[in-house]
């Protein structure tokens, strides 16, 4: 068994920063069994890593540990994972807290009140304060974070909410009016072409009626004035409206659906971690030049339309 070595020598605070301290911190030595406090001088067992008071461990002249040894463990991996429950239970401790004034009446009882309960605005904090290893079918909420990119504070609790609830509609008020420039931007271009392709279809009627108003043009396998065609024409008007809002109710629905999709995938296709990470963070996010993009192909479609409409004229 190889001997102990130190952290770096002298005070642990200064010498390997505030978070590896509070590793240690308040954990017993397994020599004289007291907790370590912030100024203790403290070194480490190389193979496992268990730590101990310098004295203590020039008393005991090497590692202590055996069960560790003989299992081939880590004592900074088992307590690192002590510390990520202990988070875990601290913010579940805390929305329950929430959720409970929110019931005596001590905070306001907003619609999806419980959707930020353990939020947190931090810049610093990607996932917002919410458990980075939560899943969320199948990808994590660091994963899912990485893949958002900009603005997290809003679509982290509102995956969330959708996942715990089973809720598939929420409010999306520029794919009331605009779903491809959306769709686009957050790179989802199934969903950019066929919103693009439905709202020009359902647009045929009013733009024949505009070519013939205002152009003077008409075509001869569309009677723009008989009442066949009005009915067409209010049908499409009506069918684009219900298109509208189902856009702007379930667009967030499916962008998460895309979210968990594209991160399964690209976990399973990553050859190694950072790989699988680099991979989600440029895969997500958003892409304004994809909406200059998508209007590109927007107006050529709808020129294309126009000359086929004037070619069978």
């Amino acid at each position: 068994m190889r001997k102990c070595g130190e952290i770096s020598g002298g005070n642990c605070k200064h010498l390997r920063g505030r978070q590896s301290m509070l590793e240690y911190q308040g954990q017993p030595c397994m020599i004289c069994g007291k907790a370590f406090a912030e100024d203790d001088d403290i070194v480490t067992c190389p193979e496992c890593g268990t730590p101990y008071h310098r004295a203590c461990y020039q008393a005991a002249g090497a590692c202590v540990n055996t069960a560790l040894h003989e299992s081939g463990g880590s004592w900074v991996i088992e307590r690192r994972r002590e510390i990520a429950e202990e988070q875990r239970a601290e913010k579940r401790a805390e929305q329950a807290a929430q959720a409970e004034e929110r019931e005596r009446g001590e905070m306001p009882k907003m619609l999806n009140g419980s959707l930020y309960d353990g939020v947190r605005l931090n810049p610093y904090d990607p996932c917002v304060g919410l458990d980075p290893e939560e899943t969320l079918d199948g990808a994590t909420m660091r994963e899912v974070a990485e893949f958002v990119g900009t603005n997290r504070f809003y679509y982290l609790p509102l995956f969330r909410l959708m996942k715990q609830t089973g809720r598939k509609f929420s409010f999306n008020l520029i794919c009331l009016f605009f779903p491809h420039f959306y769709f686009a931007n957050r790179k989802m271009w199934l969903l950019t072409i066929s919103s693009m392709l439905l709202e020009l279809v359902l647009s045929i009627p009013r733009s024949l009626v505009y070519l013939y108003e205002q152009l003077g043009i008409t075509v001869s396998w569309a009677n723009v004035t008989s009442d066949r065609f009005a009915r067409i024409s209010s049908a499409c008007t009506i069918i684009g409206f219900f298109v509208s809002i189902f856009w702007c109710l379930f667009a967030n629905y499916l962008y998460y659906r895309h979210t968990v999709r594209r991160i399964r995938s690209i976990k399973r296709a990553a050859g190694s971690e950072a790989a699988m990470h680099d991979r989600i963070q440029t895969e997500g996010g958003t892409n304004g030049w994809n909406i200059v993009l998508a209007l590109i192909i927007e107006f050529s479609i709808a020129a294309a339309f126009l000359y086929m409409t004037l070619m069978l004229r």
